[in-house]
């Protein structure tokens, strides 16, 4: 059984045996990449930290090309991440 999460940054798939959370769309721009828990939580503590530091905005690329992310949107991914791995889904 697939499970999927939408956000309003980021949306994706996770693997039926939950090691694997495939990105599809991350601020409407549809990607295809797959991040393991450990990728997961690198980007998640990264953000805490880019948020903590007063950062206005964050370049992060989609495998691509680069998209930027401004401060209310990299609350909103801090906060998506978080439920992605809260709970459990990875």
């Amino acid at each position: 059984m697939k499970h999927f999460f939408t956000g309003e940054i980021i949306s994706g798939e996770l693997s039926p045996d939950k090691s694997e959370f495939t990105v599809t769309e991350i601020k409407n721009i549809h990607t295809q990449s797959i991040w393991n828990e450990n990728q997961l939580r690198e980007m998640y503590d990264f953000l805490t930290k880019v948020k903590n530091s007063g950062e206005d905005s964050l370049i992060i690329s989609t495998g691509t090309f680069p998209v930027l992310i401004n401060r209310i949107e990299i609350e909103k991914l801090h906060q998506e991440l978080q439920a992605i791995l809260s709970n459990g889904t990875v």
